[in-house]
């Protein structure tokens, strides 16, 4: 940023030069003889390359901010206590421990297999 503002200060400082260049020039018809012309064309044409220079640069600026930003945003939000019809895949994980349990205390297997079903689609 410091760079930009070098280069907006030099544009500044060259665009005032030309114009007292251009002012100091003119003689009493109010035209300029071809050679300051020429020479006043040239600092017309430095202070309209650092004006470019410094958009140049700001653009480059833009995008490093715009690039540094995060991909995805950070997951703020807690998970609800809520049931089944709000979190199924919660509910189905908590449906197959509760089965997986009662079939190791020898309840029925069955529940196991439905629960394992239900938690993969």
């Amino acid at each position: 940023m410091n760079q930009i503002l070098e280069l907006r200060e030099k544009r500044a400082k060259a665009w005032d030069a030309a114009k007292g260049f251009l002012e100091s020039k003119r003689g009493e018809n109010g035209l300029m003889p071809a050679e300051d012309a020429a020479i006043y064309d040239r600092m017309e044409a430095d202070v309209v390359a650092l004006g470019k220079e410094v958009d140049r640069l700001e653009r480059q600026a833009a995008l490093d901010r715009e690039l540094e930003k995060p991909a995805s945003e950070r997951i703020t939000n807690k998970p609800s206590p809520g049931g089944e019809e709000e979190n199924p895949g919660r509910s189905a994980a908590a449906a197959y421990k509760r089965a997986f349990w009662n079939a190791l205390r020898g309840k029925l297997v069955p529940d196991v297999q439905n629960a394992a079903a239900r938690n993969r689609h």
